[in-house]
């Protein structure tokens, strides 16, 4: 039976659930964390079951909060899509395509224009390593 909550709900549960944290202490535990009081009594765990379940995804007041809780940073359990465009800062970094990149490694022609192009490469691959599959990743690095 496959889980089809969103990724971010399954890390909420695996994160409790790794701590052997009842649903209800893990409230206990966001509390400590807050920098303001919490909504009181059942109501933050009714509220903790919605987003566990993926029904509702946590406020940006509540995401740090909840990193903090796990020990973590928010974009660990919140990814946001990478917003920028690699091949683009490829060209006005280096004035080449990734096809040129190769061809130049292949003739041995590694100028830092070359190589200021496989760092920004890298680094777009990494940098997105958090929200792309990774069937995804691996047939960009590959090609």
């Amino acid at each position: 039976m496959s889980d089809e909550r969103p990724a971010w709900a399954r890390r909420l549960s695996s994160e409790r659930e790794a701590r052997q944290w009842s649903q209800a202490e893990v409230v206990a535990a966001l509390r400590a964390h807050a920098p303001k009081p919490l909504p009181e009594g059942s109501s933050m765990v009714r509220q903790w079951k919605r987003w566990e379940s993926g029904e509702v995804m946590p406020s940006d007041f509540y995401k740090p909060i909840i990193a903090a809780t796990f020990g973590t940073v928010t974009h660990a359990i919140f990814p946001v899509a990478g917003q920028r465009d690699g091949n683009a800062e490829i060209v006005a970094v280096s004035g080449m395509e990734t096809l040129d990149i190769i061809s130049r490694l292949q003739a041995s022609d590694v100028g830092n224009a070359t190589l200021d192009a496989l760092r920004i490469t890298a680094d777009r691959l990494c940098s997105e390593y958090a929200h792309l599959p990774g069937t995804q990743l691996a047939a960009e690095g590959r090609q």
